[in-house]
């Protein structure tokens, strides 16, 4: 985990992407929480990695969790994922994220 993250923090986005496959596969569905970060991290790696359709696959998947858990540490996570798909901000794909993200981020 870890170790994603930094590949993450770093911008080695495909690098980090592989390792959070890995980290997800042993993280259980009842750690909602971590598991969304890590999601997160995870579509901010995918977003680094030039791919922003997986990035806003993921973040689908994760703006549930953190709507039903209420999280703030994935809200911070999400925050930097919308940072990191600036450069589709006027694609369709840019316009998907927001629309994803909005109940996740309405009153922060």
């Amino acid at each position: 985990m870890q170790r994603a993250t930094c590949y993450g923090r770093l911008g080695l986005g495909a690098e980090a992407s592989s390792l959070w496959v890995q980290v997800l596969a042993g993280v259980p569905e009842t750690a909602r929480r971590d598991r969304g970060v890590y999601m997160a991290r995870q579509a901010t790696a995918a977003a680094a990695a030039r791919e922003p359709d997986q990035a806003v696959e993921i973040a689908r998947a994760v703006a549930t969790i953190a709507i039903e858990t209420g999280s703030a540490r994935m809200r911070r996570e999400l925050v930097t994922l919308e940072r990191a798909m600036r450069p589709w901000h006027d694609a369709p794909v840019g316009r998907d994220l927001t629309e994803i993200l909005a109940p996740v981020t309405e009153g922060s």
